[in-house]
């Protein structure tokens, strides 16, 4: 898998923790930085804290008629009483632990990693890979 386009917000003094933060559905890294840009009237920015917000590659998306879609994973359909498309959760937890891995090449401890998303659907995938590289993950602004 290639690497994740992501848009990127550097601490202002050293960089001694990470924010891995995911869009929704449809979205993209920039597009959801936009956004938390426009609620706090500036970039969600921190002295030691690299924010990251990466985009999800465009796929065939089911609840779309298999439409192209920047979605983290495939759904067979949206709905609460159906299960998630375990497969492509599988694959995409690669691409963020890729990610992941990049920040601990730099430094960063696991326990200073903490991947976040706006959107309920997204949690399956942050779960999964928190819990496969012991980080910590969760959803902000329910």
């Amino acid at each position: 898998m290639a690497a994740l386009q992501r848009s990127v917000v550097s601490p202002a003094g050293r960089h001694t923790a990470s924010l891995i933060f995911l869009h929704g559905s449809g979205g993209t890294g920039q597009g959801v930085r936009t956004w938390i840009k426009q609620i706090l009237n500036q970039d969600m920015a921190f002295q030691h804290i690299k924010v990251i917000y990466p985009t999800a590659p465009a796929r065939p998306y089911t609840p779309m008629k298999g439409a192209t879609s920047t979605v983290w994973f495939d759904r067979y359909k949206i709905s609460n009483d159906c299960p998630e498309h375990i497969e492509s959760i599988d694959s995409m937890c690669q691409g963020l632990s890729d990610l992941i891995n990049d920040e601990i090449k730099n430094g960063i401890t696991k326990d200073r990693i903490l991947i976040g998303t706006h959107e309920r659907g997204v949690d399956a995938l942050s779960s999964q890979t928190a819990d496969l590289h012991s980080v910590y993950t969760s959803e902000f602004m329910q």
